[in-house]
């Protein structure tokens, strides 16, 4: 049958282009030879994987049954810190993979940055919220959401330019009026949480566009603290209360709204769980925030159950360190009892000569006093006992405590040889003696809530604020406390400056996208 397709002619080759030759086919002998190849270099990696696999086995038997050592490292002047080098991490803790748990000895209520009640929601609120400026572990203050900032010495006027790329969880840029309207809710006079006592430096706040705001600060002030420009900023859209009515955010605050890398998923019966955002960066990808007894943290942390968690440092969580080889220890200070000062001028004070509160206190917050501060605070107050009333407790125990703390926030007073004679209350009868402004020193227990009483007005950490002339209170005692970390967790910044407003002295959340997490090896 004859085609109907022309005949193939075979043409000479364009220059430059060689034709392709037809390759022949492999003999069985080649084919053998190319298997037996095969088969050899996949035995070659099994065995080098093997030999690979026993190494870490017996590197990670090493680790687990070497002794624990203990390095000091130095966070800061003010905080004790040791850490321990990396051993026997517990297996349940590394199968966690990216799920980080905090340890909480008390509940998670609510995360909001205006009323914060411990530890464990100022921790969830630095991951959900973020603010103008952060404090640095060396205490310097550092951009967050600020880009530049500056100030009028002699309008006391503080502006910030704020950086554009900064989003809310529905996609809105954080803008000028976030900023003004959380500070105008602080401002508020119906707001009583516990950031009032620190912000009275504050008069004003206005959004000038919406890349710029304005701080119009006290006349008293001659330079601004950066601690008070740390709170966490709101989308001023998901909070749309009443000035007038501020409080109600503390009885039923919204579903928390922020910029910052992590948002809340879960909220109930005491726990909390947040998630990473999308389009930030981050190993860790959820933290649950877990509500534990503090009678079953020791066993927790020896099943590996919790990452991280913060208890007393005594005697007994000493004793107890040794059963926890795979975790990190940071031993730190809170403040446990606040010093009030009477600087009402009343006749019936004795602190009504001017001039004397102001050198007391400068005498309380350890600052160097001049020499006629000096002799002002012996020949005022040194003729007769100085009366201070401070919070009884409710069993011996507790009272023993207190005292202690009492005798602690007036010791600079008594190395300067004044008498104080210390007078124990219960509290019905110290909060009215506060309320009344009738005493001339008191010592009060740190309240759980931060909160302090209305018209306090805490001495800045800055000594040139200028603030002592307005001052009339100061952190007093502190108690020794101590952060456990799981050592799974590299590249963990812990900082002591984290949350300054809330005196809790050292946080975790800084720099959570740099965390590097160790993996379970089968």
């Amino acid at each position: 049958m004859k085609s109907d397709h022309p005949p193939f002619v075979t043409r000479p080759s364009p220059a430059g282009i060689r034709p392709v030759q037809p390759r022949e086919p492999l003999t069985r002998t080649q084919h053998l030879y190319l298997g037996i190849a095969l088969v050899a270099g996949l035995v070659l990696l099994l065995i080098l994987a093997f030999v690979v696999r026993q190494w870490q086995v017996e590197t990670l038997s090493n680790s687990a049954t070497s002794p624990v050592q203990t390095e000091s490292v130095d966070l800061s002047d003010a905080g004790l810190a040791s850490m321990r080098s990396p051993a026997g991490i517990p297996t349940a803790a590394l199968e966690r993979g990216s799920h980080l748990v905090v340890g909480c000895s008390n509940p998670i209520v609510r995360i909001n940055p205006l009323y914060l009640g411990h530890q464990g929601e100022g921790d969830a609120a630095a991951l959900i919220f973020e603010s103008l400026l952060m404090i640095d572990p060396d205490g310097q203050p550092v951009f967050e959401l600020a880009a530049e900032q500056s100030f009028d010495p002699d309008s006391r006027l503080l502006t910030f330019t704020l950086r554009d790329d900064h989003f809310f969880t529905d996609g809105s840029v954080l803008t000028a009026s976030d900023v003004a309207w959380t500070y105008q809710l602080i401002l508020s006079a119906t707001y009583e949480g516990p950031l009032k006592a620190h912000l009275a430096a504050i008069s004003a706040v206005t959004a000038v566009d919406q890349h710029h705001v304005t701080f119009q600060l006290a006349d008293w002030v001659m330079e601004p603290d950066p601690a008070w420009f740390t709170v966490g900023i709101l989308h001023a859209s998901s909070y749309p209360v009443d000035l007038d009515r501020v409080f109600e955010l503390g009885q039923n605050s919204p579903w928390p709204d922020g910029s910052g890398p992590y948002q809340l998923r879960d909220l109930s019966d005491g726990h909390a769980t947040l998630e990473l955002r999308r389009g930030f960066a981050g190993e860790v990808t959820t933290i649950e925030f877990r509500l534990i007894d503090s009678t079953d943290q020791f066993d927790l942390l020896q099943a590996g159950a919790i990452d991280i968690t913060s208890c007393a440092w005594n005697d007994r969580s000493r004793e107890r360190l040794d059963s926890l080889p795979g975790y990190g220890t940071v031993v730190y200070q809170q403040t446990s009892a606040y010093v009030l000062v009477n600087r009402t001028g009343s006749a019936s004070s004795r602190l009504s000569e001017p001039g004397l509160p102001d050198a007391l206190l400068e005498a309380l917050a350890g600052h160097d006093l001049q020499t006629e501060q000096s002799d002002l605070l012996l020949a005022s107050l040194g003729s007769e006992p100085l009366s201070c009333p401070y919070y009884r407790g409710i069993d011996d125990s507790s009272a023993a405590g207190y005292l202690s703390d009492a005798r602690a926030s007036l010791a600079v007073l008594a190395n300067l040889g004044l008498e104080i004679t210390f007078e124990p209350l219960d509290w019905p009868e110290l909060a009215s003696l506060a309320l009344e402004k009738r005493y001339d020193l008191m010592v009060i227990p740190a309240p759980a809530n931060g909160k302090l009483p209305a018209g306090t007005i805490l001495l800045s950490d800055t000594s040139d604020s200028g603030s002592s002339g307005q001052a009339n209170a100061l952190p007093g005692a502190s108690q020794d406390r101590v952060l456990f970390f799981c050592q799974r967790l590299s590249q963990l910044t812990l900082n002591p400056n984290a949350h300054p407003l809330a005196r809790t002295a050292l946080g975790w959340t800084d720099r959570i996208e740099n965390i590097r997490l160790t993996s379970f090896v089968e």
